[in-house]
């Protein structure tokens, strides 16, 4: 029997590629962290796609930083787990 299970992700690391692919320049997560105002541990949980805790108030300065909407940085990982 399988079942289905489902995981809160995130595309921060494809965003900031992209980013770095528009700008021509390498961003470290120390700039990111300082210009929207969080931890550089913070930054390093988004980009190993280890958050466990969404904060309003941190994916809308993502958002603002990568000028995306929610949807582009949040999806839902959908994977069927054999029982």
């Amino acid at each position: 029997m399988k079942i289905m299970s489902s995981r809160l992700r995130n595309r921060f690391f494809q965003l900031l590629s992209e980013k770095e692919c528009r700008e021509n320049r390498r961003i470290t997560q120390r700039e990111i962290a300082e210009s929207i105002g969080v931890s550089l541990q913070t930054i390093g949980r988004w980009m190993h796609n280890d958050v466990t805790k969404f904060e309003a108030g941190i994916i809308e300065k993502l958002c603002d930083y990568f000028q995306c909407d929610v949807g582009d940085l949040l999806y839902i990982d959908r994977s069927d787990d054999a029982e």
